[in-house]
């Protein structure tokens, strides 16, 4: 039974398709510019047609322990975790 919840455990902390597209982004965006991108460079890269889809998606990747954000600051996000499939 404590193998179930541990597979389920390492299933959540994993990054969707479309979180990693945008993980990816973040890396390549701060490694390039020096800074974060705004969420309408995000909305603009990942193809959406609203902004809450970003946040969204950032939301996740801060609760599966990724990135932290500033919500105070703009561009505030830190990439914490790297992904375990790079």
């Amino acid at each position: 039974m404590m193998e179930v919840g541990l597979i389920r455990i390492m299933i959540d902390a994993m990054l969707t398709p479309k979180q990693y597209k945008l993980f990816k982004f973040l890396k390549a965006y701060a490694k390039q510019n020096n800074f974060m991108p705004t969420f309408d460079d995000m909305r603009k890269h990942m193809s959406l047609k609203s902004k809450s889809g970003i946040f969204n998606l950032l939301c996740y990747m801060e609760w599966k322990g990724y990135i932290k954000r500033h919500p105070a600051h703009a561009r505030a996000i830190q990439i914490i975790k790297e992904y375990e499939n790079e």
